[in-house]
């Protein structure tokens, strides 16, 4: 290759372009797999900053004798023993279960089919931080009754 790089500049010619296709190709690829890692990526961060919000405004709700520390430690459980679900940006029409943890941040549930599948049911779960950021998510993990019965 060594030698193809001094022909070309003893003959006079201008740069050898014949390497552009495969390192276009090269950067293609590597984009390709990269996106995909650095979308889930940011999920999974989301993911964990929700778990960490969720636990302080649990912890909060306690303090505040809103939640009584069963409560707060049972929900807390049965979301993080369900993990992430499934981003969510819609929500259903109807009426949410909703409970506010009274340092300004909210959680909201529905019982939704997921994925479309009657047969499969789920509970969609909308956080809204005191500053009015939301995560939505969807999962089979967690039984839509027994969530609302964790925090009633």
């Amino acid at each position: 290759m060594y030698e193809r790089v001094i022909r070309h500049r003893e003959q006079g010619r201008g740069r050898d372009l014949s390497l552009f296709p495969h390192v276009a190709l090269v950067i293609m690829i590597a984009a390709a797999i990269i996106a995909p890692m650095c979308y889930m990526g940011r999920m999974m961060y989301r993911y964990l900053c929700f778990k960490q919000d969720l636990a302080q405004s649990t912890t909060y709700a306690e303090r505040l004798g809103v939640l009584s520390k069963e409560q707060g430690s049972r929900f807390f459980t049965l979301v993080v023993d369900a993990g992430m679900g499934k981003p969510q940006a819609d929500v259903p029409n109807e009426r949410p279960a909703r409970f506010e943890f009274g340092d300004g941040s909210a959680i909201e549930l529905w019982q939704v089919a997921i994925d479309g599948h009657e047969d499969r049911p789920g509970t969609l779960i909308r956080y809204t931080r005191a500053d009015g950021d939301v995560f939505a998510y969807d999962t089979d993990g967690i039984d839509y009754q027994i969530a609302v019965d964790a925090l009633c």
